[in-house]
């Protein structure tokens, strides 16, 4: 789990300790104050959900790795352990206030088929938080028309562990596709060089360069599609 605006921390332990789990400063930024009731879907081991947790929300995780799952119970969540896939995510609470996403559906054979299903339990004007690696990085593109060869990795935007591509365009399809209204999105860019590159090119190249997309909507008034 990446992005710019973080702070590492370690919990893992001699049963996982490569499971590092981050405080995503640009998610907790993104959660409407007023929300009360909280689903974050591959919620790892909670560090950021955690902070929200002292705020007085009511958060519910689904994650599928049992260590991360406990860590994550340790901090206050409830947690549906299992594949997000497939959990019944209206067996703790709904409607939710707001459901968060942050670098999970480009791990789900059907990320499109999980936000329509989920969208069910978010409630009207509910708000949605997404962030995707950006396959539109010049790095993909070098790869593949350059070098003409893909390897894959630990992290970052080719993780072997990604089973779909995902680009800002993609995700907004799957917005209209599930009665979802953007309210805006942002390209993330990482490392003070790359940062700096775009900032040259005022901002034009940004899409070329940026790491990750993130993007927020609303769910819609009109709930007739749901």
């Amino acid at each position: 789990m990446n992005g710019i605006h973080t702070t590492p921390v370690k919990v893992g332990s001699d049963s996982c300790s490569t499971y590092f789990k981050w405080f995503r400063e640009e998610v907790f930024a993104a959660i409407p104050a007023d929300a009360k009731c909280i689903l974050s879907v591959g919620c790892a081991a909670g560090v950021t959900e955690a902070e929200l947790v002292r705020r007085g929300v009511k958060v519910v995780g689904i994650e599928i790795n049992p260590h991360a799952a406990k860590l994550a119970r340790d901090h206050g969540i409830i947690v549906l352990e299992g594949d997000a896939s497939r959990i019944d995510v209206n067996v703790v609470y709904a409607p939710y206030d707001c459901i968060i996403y942050a670098d999970i559906l480009e791990h789900l054979p059907d990320p499109l088929a999980v936000l329509k299903r989920h969208m069910k339990s978010l409630k009207p004007g509910g708000i949605v938080y997404v962030c995707v690696p950006n396959f539109r990085h010049y790095s993909v593109f070098w790869k593949l028309f350059v070098q003409g060869n893909i390897h894959y990795i630990n992290d970052g935007i080719l993780d072997r562990t990604h089973l779909r591509i995902t680009t800002r365009k993609m995700v907004l399809e799957w917005f209209q596709q599930s009665g979802l209204e953007l309210i805006r999105y942002k390209y993330l860019i990482w490392g003070r060089r790359n940062r700096l590159i775009s900032q040259c090119l005022f901002g034009l190249a940004k899409e070329f360069i940026a790491n990750q997309v993130e993007l927020i909507a609303r769910k819609s008034l009109d709930c007739s599609n749901n």
